[in-house]
């Protein structure tokens, strides 16, 4: 079954973050252990305002080695022509789902002197894919043959005021998103009611899941995202003589809980791919709730 398959069929679904290289060769070696049990990997779109490949170019390298992409677009970049004909491009080039965002700010990359573009943001985006599985254009013109796209877009559960990031969320889906992927989480409860909110929205809910290598990361991600880190991994980690295996074992720990209520774990991975290839299999046959894989 295909990542749309999956999720529409209301199966449980493992996705997994890919970036782009900062160069022009995209080695792919390192994901094979997970080709077949990973049902999806989101490409990148210049995460963080930093340059890489182009994530059309890095989607298709990786469909056709055998992988499913989630081509992610940011309007950071690309006025609403460019996203046009970018999303054009990637149904031509077989590339099915997006993961639609606004994107991050230049200044928080190492080129902060570029200029954003912001034309368009994330709800008006999904708004525009979802125009064109209609058959038309942003500007209403009809199009040769209309697109199918399978969209989704992110929720940040520690972005508030609260009240407002759901009026976003509601709008995402309502604009035609039928997948969210969370920021990180790392406490039970708050993927709990994210989820929860998320489904009473009307998409299924992804939770994201990234592995804390050290308290100095695990700090920097509590900045970021004030309210995201418990004090518990905090102290963890800072007890820890393996502060890595210690923040490995914690998401991997999280994971197993979430397939009790979540439509999937997205994995934002900091080059674990074997670690993961075992966890899956462990997660497929192991798991009391094996039978929603």
């Amino acid at each position: 079954m295909s990542f749309r398959q999956k999720l529409e069929a209301g199966k449980f679904v493992i996705t997994a973050e890919v970036a782009p290289p900062r160069g022009t060769v995209f080695s792919l070696e390192a994901l094979e252990p997970l080709k077949g049990k990973v049902d999806a990997f989101n490409v990148t779109d210049c995460q963080r305002s930093m340059v890489r490949m182009s994530p059309l170019v890095a989607a298709k390298l990786l469909l056709d080695a055998g992988f499913e992409p989630v081509l992610q677009l940011t309007c950071r970049d690309r006025n609403r022509i460019a996203l046009q004909a970018d999303l054009l491009g990637a149904w031509a080039l077989g590339l099915e789902n997006l993961c639609l965002m606004t994107g991050d700010f230049t200044t928080l990359g190492d080129q902060p002197d570029a200029k954003p573009v912001f034309d368009l943001d994330s709800v008006q985006l999904i708004e525009l894919a979802s125009s064109l599985n209609g058959g038309k254009l942003l500007n209403g013109k009809e199009i040769d043959h209309p697109t199918d796209f399978f969209i989704g877009a992110v929720f940040n559960p520690f972005a508030g005021p609260e009240r407002l990031q759901l009026f976003k969320l509601e709008k995402k889906v309502k604009a035609g998103a039928r997948f969210i992927q969370t920021q990180p989480v790392y406490s039970l409860e708050v993927a709990q009611r994210t989820c929860s909110q998320i489904r009473e929205a009307g998409a299924v809910p992804i939770v994201g899941l990234l592995p804390v290598k050290s308290l100095k990361m695990a700090s920097f991600i509590e900045k970021l995202n004030p309210g995201s880190v418990p004090p518990s991994l905090l102290e963890g980690l800072e007890r820890s003589r393996d502060p890595a295996r210690y923040g490995w074992e914690f998401i991997l720990e999280l994971a197993e809980a979430v397939t009790e209520f979540a439509g999937g774990v997205h994995f934002m991975l900091t080059g674990r791919p074997d670690q993961l290839a075992r966890f899956i299999d462990y997660l497929r046959n192991s798991s009391p709730y094996n039978h929603r894989f």
